[in-house]
């Protein structure tokens, strides 16, 4: 396994403590009514929590003003209170900054009305730790909540830290400042560790804590109809980064097997990301290829998971990812995987279950396609979703958890 639980942590267990430690889960990339799917990997990490942990969250939701346009509108249908999973999920209403160009200020503008949702959760039953998802503005918060509380914080981050905090030096500064006051960062991949390693210091330390695949939605085809051997699967944002550009052109270079099919699920998510989609559209369009293009738009997981299982490989061309949840998952379904080495990728695919090539390399791509389809019959769905369980599953992650949490509170 690429992601070590660390031997020298005690898990809960060997520390003795027959409680679970009481868990605040911080995180504004979290389910919710105008995003349902956004951050979906920090709400499947804290239901995998519940085995070693009493885990409580507050997922932020931007306060919208009556008549707000748009997808803006849909934030104000957020319940302030739900369950998932048995785990109370608070959407507290922050200030935030409709202009990208205020990003530094998200924490100042949040920590008012974050910090009057903890102090009332903390006060009915006072939280042991914070765990929070995304370093800024969540994990500089944190580092605030903590020390009023006097409880110990361990952050995940999911995001690349260049060359963002590059182009948000306020940002880097705040994120600076914090890191003595947390006691354990995590990172879902190496290649986000060592980007944090680059901002923060070489000799920072950053444990591995990867991302958790939904192992109940995302199973072996439980009968049916057959796989089809010429249907490829995108998942994800409809965005540059994420290369499905390239993958069309790969598409295009696959010529010699006209039964070849693309299903594209997902959308742009952001209106901002609208011009990267509609280029994708145009370059379909422009290659000849829209009998072979589905454009799905956004599926739920249920159905993702349904088109994984019948498709014939899952491809994800990303020009840079920080982990790539769609390969477990497609792996998680018996279905094998073509990736570009992009970061996070590099984690998860090996020659047992798929092939990875360089990214922004349409060749390449095609060629991994075309090698992959023709070894179709090696592959045993049981024993990928084997290698996916043992490496991604809940019980691999509580493991995990047992372990960091058990260190960290050991340490107080």
């Amino acid at each position: 396994c690429c992601f070590p639980t660390g031997v020298e942590q005690r898990s809960i267990g060997a520390l003795g403590v027959t409680d679970r430690p009481r868990l605040l889960v911080l995180s504004e990339n979290f389910p919710n009514t105008a995003f349902p799917y956004l951050g979906i990997w920090a709400e499947r990490m804290t239901l995998a929590s519940r085995g070693v942990a009493g885990p409580r969250v507050i997922a932020p939701v931007p306060w919208v003003p009556p008549g707000a346009p748009g997808r803006w509108r849909t934030y104000r249908r957020t319940p302030r209170r739900r369950e998932i999973g048995g785990v109370a999920v608070h959407h507290t209403r922050i200030l935030h900054p409709v202009l990208h160009s205020l990003h530094a200020a998200r924490a100042r503008l949040a920590w008012p009305t974050l910090r009057r949702a903890a102090d009332r959760l903390h006060r009915e039953q006072p939280f042991d730790l914070i765990h929070a998802h995304f370093i800024f503005p969540d994990g500089v918060l944190a580092v605030r909540l903590g020390r009023r509380y006097g409880v110990p914080v361990i952050t995940t981050e999911h995001a690349h830290w260049p060359p963002w905090m590059e182009a948000f030096p306020a940002v880097r500064r705040q994120v600076l400042a914090a890191l003595p006051g947390i006691a354990r960062l995590t990172a879902v991949s190496r290649a986000t560790a060592a980007g944090i390693r680059q901002v923060a210091g070489e000799a920072t330390r950053v444990d591995l804590l990867p991302n958790v695949v939904d192992e109940e939605t995302f199973t072996l085809r439980p009968g049916g109809p057959p796989a089809e051997p010429g249907l490829l699967l995108f998942v994800g944002n409809v965005r540059r980064t994420k290369g499905l550009d390239v993958l069309v052109r790969a598409l295009a270079l696959l010529g010699g097997r006209p039964d070849l099919r693309l299903e594209v699920a997902g959308d742009h998510l952001f209106p901002a990301y609208r011009r990267e989609e509609q280029a994708v559209r145009a370059l379909v369009a422009g290659l000849g290829l829209e009998a072979q293009v589905s454009f799905l738009g956004p599926i739920p997981p249920a159905e993702v998971a349904r088109r994984m299982q019948r498709c014939a490989l899952v491809v994800l061309p990303s020009r840079r990812e920080s982990f790539g949840a769609v390969l477990v998952e497609a792996l998680a379904c018996g279905t094998p995987v073509v990736a570009t080495r992009c970061g996070g990728p590099e984690d998860i695919v090996t020659e047992e279950v798929g092939r990875l090539v360089e990214p922004v390399d349409a060749e390449a791509l095609a060629g991994a396609i075309d090698h992959m389809l023709g070894r179709l019959g090696t592959f045993r769905p049981v024993d990928l979703r084997a290698f996916a369980l043992e490496r991604f599953g809940v019980a691999a992650a509580r493991e995990r958890l047992a372990r960091l949490y058990g260190g960290v509170l050991a340490a107080v």
